[in-house]
Protein backbone atom coordinates (compact mmCIF):
# COMPACT_ATOMS: atom_id res chain seq x y z
CA UNK A 1 0.00 0.00 0.00
CA UNK A 2 1.35 3.67 -1.22
CA UNK A 3 0.94 5.52 2.24
CA UNK A 4 0.49 9.70 1.98
CA UNK A 5 2.88 12.01 2.76
CA UNK A 6 1.39 14.26 5.72
CA UNK A 7 4.12 17.05 6.79
CA UNK A 8 4.91 16.14 10.70
CA UNK A 9 3.37 13.10 10.79
CA UNK A 10 5.31 9.48 10.61
CA UNK A 11 2.86 6.67 9.21
CA UNK A 12 3.79 3.65 9.45
CA UNK A 13 1.62 0.15 8.11
CA UNK A 14 1.68 -2.69 10.69
CA UNK A 15 -0.56 -4.33 8.77
CA UNK A 16 -2.29 -3.97 5.03
CA UNK A 17 -5.40 -2.19 7.21
CA UNK A 18 -3.95 -1.42 10.50
CA UNK A 19 -1.51 1.69 10.32
CA UNK A 20 0.63 3.07 13.18
CA UNK A 21 0.80 7.14 13.06
CA UNK A 22 3.22 8.72 14.75
CA UNK A 23 3.30 13.03 14.97
CA UNK A 24 7.12 14.09 14.85
CA UNK A 25 7.28 17.55 16.58
CA UNK A 26 4.98 17.87 18.69
CA UNK A 27 4.53 21.36 20.93
CA UNK A 28 4.34 20.27 24.09
CA UNK A 29 6.38 17.05 25.45
CA UNK A 30 2.80 15.20 27.21
CA UNK A 31 0.51 16.29 24.47
CA UNK A 32 1.05 13.59 21.92
CA UNK A 33 0.81 9.83 21.96
CA UNK A 34 1.41 7.35 18.78
CA UNK A 35 -1.93 5.78 18.26
CA UNK A 36 -3.36 3.07 15.35
CA UNK A 37 -6.02 3.62 12.21
CA UNK A 38 -8.28 0.84 11.25
CA UNK A 39 -9.30 0.97 8.21
CA UNK A 40 -12.44 -0.11 6.68
CA UNK A 41 -12.64 -3.33 5.39
CA UNK A 42 -15.01 -5.25 3.16
CA UNK A 43 -17.13 -7.34 5.97
CA UNK A 44 -15.36 -5.79 8.93
CA UNK A 45 -15.98 -2.04 9.59
CA UNK A 46 -17.45 0.52 6.74
CA UNK A 47 -15.41 3.21 8.60
CA UNK A 48 -12.11 3.66 10.29
CA UNK A 49 -11.86 3.36 13.79
CA UNK A 50 -8.92 5.70 15.70
CA UNK A 51 -6.93 3.87 18.74
CA UNK A 52 -5.63 6.48 21.35
CA UNK A 53 -4.02 8.74 18.21
CA UNK A 54 -3.62 11.93 20.22
CA UNK A 55 -2.22 14.50 17.81
CA UNK A 56 -2.89 18.05 17.26
CA UNK A 57 -6.44 18.83 15.53
CA UNK A 58 -4.80 20.33 12.28
CA UNK A 59 -3.51 16.53 11.87
CA UNK A 60 -6.54 14.74 12.58
CA UNK A 61 -8.19 17.18 9.99
CA UNK A 62 -5.28 15.58 7.45
CA UNK A 63 -5.99 11.86 8.71
CA UNK A 64 -9.93 12.30 8.05
CA UNK A 65 -9.46 13.80 4.62
CA UNK A 66 -7.49 10.78 3.27
CA UNK A 67 -8.46 7.98 5.59
CA UNK A 68 -12.22 9.72 6.92
CA UNK A 69 -15.18 9.20 8.06
CA UNK A 70 -14.25 7.91 11.94
CA UNK A 71 -16.81 6.04 13.65
CA UNK A 72 -15.41 5.60 17.00
CA UNK A 73 -12.08 6.51 18.99
CA UNK A 74 -11.11 4.50 21.91
CA UNK A 75 -8.95 6.22 24.38
CA UNK A 76 -6.88 4.19 26.84
CA UNK A 77 -6.37 6.20 29.81
CA UNK A 78 -6.51 9.45 31.67
CA UNK A 79 -2.67 11.07 31.20
CA UNK A 80 -2.63 14.16 29.06
CA UNK A 81 -0.52 13.16 26.40
CA UNK A 82 -3.57 10.94 25.54
CA UNK A 83 -6.54 13.14 25.74
CA UNK A 84 -5.14 16.48 24.92
CA UNK A 85 -6.56 16.81 21.45
CA UNK A 86 -9.11 13.73 21.68
CA UNK A 87 -12.26 16.44 21.76
CA UNK A 88 -10.89 17.41 17.94
CA UNK A 89 -12.31 13.45 16.96
CA UNK A 90 -15.56 14.07 18.37
CA UNK A 91 -15.55 17.19 16.58
CA UNK A 92 -15.10 15.15 13.48
CA UNK A 93 -18.00 12.66 14.45
CA UNK A 94 -15.96 9.71 16.26
CA UNK A 95 -18.40 8.31 19.39
CA UNK A 96 -15.69 8.84 22.15
CA UNK A 97 -14.57 5.97 24.33
CA UNK A 98 -12.18 5.38 27.68
CA UNK A 99 -12.04 3.24 30.60
CA UNK A 100 -13.21 3.70 34.33
CA UNK A 101 -12.26 5.74 35.84
CA UNK A 102 -10.29 7.80 33.71
CA UNK A 103 -12.96 8.34 30.78
CA UNK A 104 -14.88 10.94 33.09
CA UNK A 105 -10.82 13.02 32.65
CA UNK A 106 -11.54 13.97 29.39
CA UNK A 107 -15.03 15.44 30.41
CA UNK A 108 -13.51 17.69 33.09
CA UNK A 109 -10.36 18.90 34.23
CA UNK A 110 -11.58 18.69 38.10
CA UNK A 111 -11.47 15.11 37.39
CA UNK A 112 -8.33 14.88 36.15
CA UNK A 113 -7.13 16.83 38.85
CA UNK A 114 -8.74 14.92 41.63
CA UNK A 115 -8.57 11.28 40.23
CA UNK A 116 -4.88 11.28 39.59
CA UNK A 117 -4.08 13.70 42.83
CA UNK A 118 -2.47 16.09 41.90
CA UNK A 119 -4.99 18.61 44.73
CA UNK A 120 -3.26 17.02 47.55
CA UNK A 121 0.27 18.80 46.59
CA UNK A 122 -0.82 21.75 43.41
CA UNK A 123 -3.57 23.88 43.15
CA UNK A 124 -5.76 23.61 40.36
CA UNK A 125 -4.87 26.90 38.74
CA UNK A 126 -1.65 25.05 37.97
CA UNK A 127 -2.82 21.99 36.68
CA UNK A 128 -5.12 24.14 34.75
CA UNK A 129 -2.21 26.06 33.01
CA UNK A 130 -0.42 23.13 32.42
CA UNK A 131 -3.47 21.60 30.52
CA UNK A 132 -4.00 24.08 28.28
CA UNK A 133 -0.05 24.23 27.21
CA UNK A 134 -0.45 21.11 26.25
CA UNK A 135 -3.76 21.97 23.92
CA UNK A 136 -6.18 19.91 26.48
CA UNK A 137 -10.05 21.09 25.85
CA UNK A 138 -12.64 18.45 27.06
CA UNK A 139 -15.03 16.09 25.57
CA UNK A 140 -19.22 16.36 25.60
CA UNK A 141 -19.62 12.69 25.46
CA UNK A 142 -17.58 9.81 26.61
CA UNK A 143 -18.26 6.26 26.48
CA UNK A 144 -16.95 4.58 29.25
CA UNK A 145 -15.84 1.22 29.85
CA UNK A 146 -14.31 -1.51 32.35
CA UNK A 147 -10.68 -2.58 31.70
CA UNK A 148 -10.58 -5.89 30.97
CA UNK A 149 -13.37 -5.59 28.50
CA UNK A 150 -13.88 -6.59 24.94
CA UNK A 151 -15.41 -4.12 22.29
CA UNK A 152 -16.88 -4.23 19.24
CA UNK A 153 -17.43 -1.78 16.36
CA UNK A 154 -19.36 -3.72 13.26
CA UNK A 155 -17.30 -6.98 12.74
CA UNK A 156 -13.85 -5.54 14.53
CA UNK A 157 -13.11 -6.84 17.91
CA UNK A 158 -11.29 -5.45 20.09
CA UNK A 159 -9.56 -7.28 23.30
CA UNK A 160 -8.71 -4.68 26.55
CA UNK A 161 -6.05 -5.88 29.14
CA UNK A 162 -5.72 -3.96 32.13
CA UNK A 163 -1.94 -2.82 32.45
CA UNK A 164 -3.07 -0.80 35.67
CA UNK A 165 0.90 -0.15 37.03
CA UNK A 166 0.55 3.03 34.96
CA UNK A 167 -2.50 4.02 36.22
CA UNK A 168 -5.85 2.71 37.31
CA UNK A 169 -7.63 2.58 34.22
CA UNK A 170 -4.54 2.14 31.82
CA UNK A 171 -5.55 -0.65 29.18
CA UNK A 172 -3.55 -2.47 26.51
CA UNK A 173 -5.53 -3.02 23.14
CA UNK A 174 -5.26 -6.71 20.84
CA UNK A 175 -6.96 -6.71 17.58
CA UNK A 176 -7.37 -11.05 17.62
CA UNK A 177 -8.02 -10.57 14.01
CA UNK A 178 -4.50 -9.12 13.00
CA UNK A 179 -2.62 -10.79 16.27
CA UNK A 180 -1.69 -6.72 16.91
CA UNK A 181 -0.35 -5.97 20.33
CA UNK A 182 -0.42 -2.05 21.78
CA UNK A 183 0.46 -1.90 25.02
CA UNK A 184 -0.02 1.78 25.48
CA UNK A 185 2.10 3.60 28.01
CA UNK A 186 3.51 0.70 29.26
CA UNK A 187 6.88 2.09 28.84
CA UNK A 188 8.20 0.89 25.73
CA UNK A 189 9.32 4.26 24.30
CA UNK A 190 11.77 3.77 22.16
CA UNK A 191 11.10 6.21 18.52
CA UNK A 192 14.19 4.18 17.20
CA UNK A 193 15.63 1.56 18.09
CA UNK A 194 19.16 3.48 18.63
CA UNK A 195 17.17 6.51 20.56
CA UNK A 196 16.60 5.93 24.66
CA UNK A 197 13.64 6.97 26.12
CA UNK A 198 12.39 7.06 29.68
CA UNK A 199 11.01 4.01 30.25
CA UNK A 200 7.94 2.73 32.55
CA UNK A 201 6.30 6.28 34.23
CA UNK A 202 4.98 6.03 37.56
CA UNK A 203 4.72 9.64 38.88
CA UNK A 204 1.63 9.47 40.75
CA UNK A 205 0.44 7.76 44.34
CA UNK A 206 -1.72 5.15 42.55
CA UNK A 207 1.23 3.86 40.38
CA UNK A 208 2.76 0.74 41.86
CA UNK A 209 6.03 -0.83 40.87
CA UNK A 210 5.38 -4.49 41.82
CA UNK A 211 2.14 -4.18 39.35
CA UNK A 212 4.29 -2.63 36.78
CA UNK A 213 6.71 -5.20 36.82
CA UNK A 214 3.87 -7.93 36.91
CA UNK A 215 2.35 -5.92 34.14
CA UNK A 216 5.34 -6.54 31.64
CA UNK A 217 5.99 -10.22 32.82
CA UNK A 218 2.05 -10.57 31.52
CA UNK A 219 2.40 -8.50 28.60
CA UNK A 220 5.62 -10.34 27.35
CA UNK A 221 4.03 -13.68 27.66
CA UNK A 222 0.56 -12.35 26.33
CA UNK A 223 3.02 -11.37 23.23
CA UNK A 224 5.42 -14.32 22.65
CA UNK A 225 1.86 -16.32 22.37
CA UNK A 226 -0.74 -14.31 20.73
CA UNK A 227 0.62 -11.71 19.02
CA UNK A 228 2.71 -10.72 15.67
CA UNK A 229 3.12 -7.13 16.43
CA UNK A 230 3.61 -4.82 19.33
CA UNK A 231 3.14 -1.12 18.97
CA UNK A 232 2.89 1.27 21.98
CA UNK A 233 2.11 5.29 22.42
CA UNK A 234 6.01 6.00 21.76
CA UNK A 235 7.98 3.31 19.93
CA UNK A 236 8.25 1.70 16.39
CA UNK A 237 6.90 -1.46 15.51
CA UNK A 238 8.19 -4.95 17.06
CA UNK A 239 7.78 -8.54 16.07
CA UNK A 240 7.49 -11.87 17.67
CA UNK A 241 9.77 -12.89 19.20
CA UNK A 242 11.31 -10.00 19.97
CA UNK A 243 11.68 -9.30 23.82
CA UNK A 244 13.91 -6.65 23.65
CA UNK A 245 11.01 -3.82 24.96
CA UNK A 246 10.36 -5.88 27.72
CA UNK A 247 13.99 -6.46 28.80
CA UNK A 248 14.15 -2.82 28.21
CA UNK A 249 11.04 -1.84 30.44
CA UNK A 250 12.56 -4.61 33.70
CA UNK A 251 15.73 -2.22 33.26
CA UNK A 252 14.63 1.03 33.24
CA UNK A 253 12.92 0.24 36.79
CA UNK A 254 16.18 -1.32 38.02
CA UNK A 255 18.25 1.86 36.87
CA UNK A 256 15.90 3.87 38.60
CA UNK A 257 15.64 2.04 42.04
CA UNK A 258 19.73 2.20 41.89
CA UNK A 259 19.61 6.09 41.19
CA UNK A 260 17.62 6.37 44.36
CA UNK A 261 20.00 3.91 46.10
CA UNK A 262 23.01 5.56 45.45
CA UNK A 263 21.30 8.89 46.20
CA UNK A 264 20.48 7.49 49.50
CA UNK A 265 23.85 6.71 50.00
CA UNK A 266 25.45 9.77 49.78
CA UNK A 267 23.01 11.17 52.40
CA UNK A 268 23.26 11.46 56.30
CA UNK A 269 19.35 10.92 56.93
CA UNK A 270 19.12 9.62 59.96
CA UNK A 271 17.56 12.88 61.84
CA UNK A 272 15.81 14.06 59.07
CA UNK A 273 11.92 14.06 59.01
CA UNK A 274 10.58 12.32 55.48
CA UNK A 275 9.78 15.71 54.20
CA UNK A 276 13.43 17.04 54.34
CA UNK A 277 15.29 14.28 52.92
CA UNK A 278 12.47 14.00 49.98
CA UNK A 279 13.08 17.59 49.65
CA UNK A 280 17.10 17.04 49.31
CA UNK A 281 16.48 14.11 46.85
CA UNK A 282 14.08 16.20 44.78
CA UNK A 283 17.23 19.03 44.83
CA UNK A 284 19.33 16.00 42.95
CA UNK A 285 17.63 16.31 39.83
CA UNK A 286 17.92 12.09 39.62
CA UNK A 287 15.05 11.86 36.86
CA UNK A 288 14.15 15.00 35.47
CA UNK A 289 16.27 18.54 34.83
CA UNK A 290 14.45 20.61 37.17
CA UNK A 291 16.96 23.40 37.55
CA UNK A 292 16.55 24.60 34.36
CA UNK A 293 12.86 24.57 34.64
CA UNK A 294 10.23 27.56 35.70
CA UNK A 295 7.14 28.21 36.96
CA UNK A 296 4.33 25.89 36.87
CA UNK A 297 6.19 23.56 34.75
CA UNK A 298 8.55 23.16 37.71
CA UNK A 299 5.50 22.53 39.81
CA UNK A 300 4.34 19.70 37.44
CA UNK A 301 7.46 17.99 37.03
CA UNK A 302 8.48 18.22 41.18
CA UNK A 303 5.15 16.52 41.58
CA UNK A 304 5.86 13.89 39.47
CA UNK A 305 9.34 13.18 40.28
CA UNK A 306 8.85 13.19 44.06
CA UNK A 307 6.40 10.25 43.46
CA UNK A 308 8.80 8.31 41.13
CA UNK A 309 11.10 8.79 44.13
CA UNK A 310 8.83 7.52 46.85
CA UNK A 311 8.01 4.64 44.89
CA UNK A 312 11.03 3.46 44.88
CA UNK A 313 12.14 4.67 48.58
CA UNK A 314 9.59 2.13 49.37
CA UNK A 315 11.68 -0.42 48.14
CA UNK A 316 15.37 0.47 49.21
CA UNK A 317 17.63 -1.12 51.87
CA UNK A 318 18.85 1.80 52.76
CA UNK A 319 15.24 3.08 53.93
CA UNK A 320 14.03 0.45 55.73
CA UNK A 321 12.64 2.34 58.73
CA UNK A 322 11.40 5.01 55.99
CA UNK A 323 8.22 2.73 54.76
CA UNK A 324 5.43 3.78 53.95
CA UNK A 325 6.57 7.51 53.29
Amino acid sequence: MSLPKIDNLDIREVTEDILLIHQIKPPFFFSCCDGLLILPKTGRNKNTIALDLNIEPQYINSLNDIYGPFSNYVCSHGHLDHTCHVHAWEELGAIIHAPYPEADYLLDLHNFYKGFGFDEDLNFDTVKQFAKSNGFQKCKQVNSFSPGNSLKFENFKIDTISLSGHSKGHIAFYLPQDRVFHINCLGFDKPTPQIDGFGPWYGFRQCSIPQYLEDINNAETFFLTKSKFLTSSHSYIVKNPDTYPFEYMRKKIQKNQKKVDDALKSINFSDMTKKILLEQLLEMDLFFPKKKLKGVVLDIYKFWESWIIRKHMQYSDHLRHYQEI
